[in-house]
């Protein structure tokens, strides 16, 4: 295996998680509500945001296939990432500069990066299918392995210049706005190894439109119920990283206990990537997928009857150990079964599959604890999604065989 090749690849993974784990799901709504919205009720802040995410997602749904289908015609998957990767990396140093109370055009740009952060990771997949197929399971999991520690350590030294620097009269540095400065910077350093070094791999594309991908898709049972599986399955695992935190709020545990938890995941799920991947190598990759899926069961069960935050450290713990598992190998499980001249539009439409998550599951788990008044039962239905996503899971890996 060519090393700079594969270096290039899972590093990617460790630029662009960097910002994930700091504008995503750290700074931005802090910022935003503090900061860009605070002019503004709660309940319009709140609105905002939801539209910037959701807005970002809808067209993803409907460029993902589009893109990954043209990506494939021209055989350049790293043209179409390095361009959709530049433009989230661009809009959010551009928010950086973005003024107090600015909120619509902080959500505008905000909305632009999510959609070049997303779009980019469908061919970041594609990419996963120029290497040996019987190496996809280790090399994916490399690759989310590397993205957990290197975005919680772009996190951390992030807090920790914040930290030092809490009483500096600098407005980009007094509002954290620096931080957007520091995920793209991340970003743009750690992906220049697969501009220079990734051979891009000439495909015989023969799709002729959307319409017949889809069309293909259904025809083929193994692939169409593995996608149902995944689609409930990680429903449930997005639900989970969504709703922990106000759970955790519900049960009166403060803030600063559910950052750490939120530490927790994310440098165990290093290490848990990693162990999942050999569990993989031992079995099989299939078995293992199964065995994340059980572990998540479990999870559901524990959250509904814990009452420490030591118990909630130990279910981010436990957390940690799967979900890096369970999305590389479900990527890596889902490379085998793609033709080998449909790669980018196949992952076009995993990925779309991928931000229709999380749809259902916030709901189901809002309208139990609302109908039954205890959050406990609300957090305990997600396992219906895994119970159903293993039945599903089985019947398509027993057709493909």
């Amino acid at each position: 295996m060519d090393s700079k090749k594969y270096y290039s690849w899972v590093l990617y993974d460790w630029a662009n998680s960097a910002y994930a784990t700091i504008v995503l799901a750290g700074f931005f709504p802090i910022i935003f509500a503090e900061y860009f919205a605070s002019s503004i009720p709660a309940s319009e802040r709140t609105l905002y945001l939801g539209i910037s995410n959701s807005s970002a997602s809808l067209i993803l749904i409907f460029l993902a296939p589009l893109f990954g289908l043209m990506a494939d015609k021209f055989s350049n998957k790293k043209l179409f990432l390095l361009i959709f990767a530049s433009l989230s990396i661009i809009s959010t140093l551009i928010l950086s500069f973005v003024t107090k109370d600015s909120f619509v055009l902080a959500s505008i740009l905000f909305s632009i990066s999510l959609l070049g952060f997303m779009m980019s990771n469908v061919f970041y997949d594609s990419m996963l299918l120029n290497f040996e197929s019987h190496k996809y399971d280790k090399i994916s999991s490399m690759g989310y392995a590397l993205g957990y520690l290197g975005g919680g350590l772009a996190f951390v030294f992030t807090l920790i210049f914040l930290y030092f620097n809490s009483e500096s009269t600098i407005e980009i540095i007094s509002s954290s706005k620096i931080s957007f400065i520091f995920a793209a910077s991340w970003w743009l350093i750690f992906m220049i190894p697969l501009f220079l070094y990734w051979p891009e791999q000439k495909i015989d594309s023969k799709s002729t439109s959307l319409l017949d991908t889809f069309k293909e898709i259904k025809s083929i049972k193994p692939i169409f119920l593995f996608l149902l599986a995944y689609w409930i399955y990680i429903d449930g695992v997005d639900t989970i990283i969504r709703m922990a935190i106000n759970y955790g709020l519900t049960l009166g545990f403060s803030s600063s206990d559910l950052l750490i938890a939120l530490l927790v995941t994310q440098f165990v799920a290093f290490p848990g990537t990693l162990m999942i991947n050999k569990i993989s190598e031992y079995f099989t990759c299939e078995l293992a997928i199964i065995g994340c899926l059980i572990m998540y069961l479990v999870i559901t069960i524990l959250a509904y009857s814990l009452d420490s935050i030591f118990e909630f450290y130990l279910i981010a713990s436990l957390i940690g150990l799967v979900q890096g598992g369970i999305q590389a190998l479900s990527r890596s499980y889902y490379a085998r079964l793609i033709p080998n001249n449909k790669h980018s539009e196949y992952f076009g439409i995993y990925n779309m599959l991928g931000k229709f998550a999380a749809l259902i599951g916030p709901l189901i788990v809002g309208l139990i604890t609302y109908l039954t008044h205890d959050p406990r039962l609300g957090m305990l239905s997600i396992g219906l999604f895994f119970i159903t996503g293993i039945i599903l899971f089985n019947i398509s890996r027993t057709i493909n065989k």
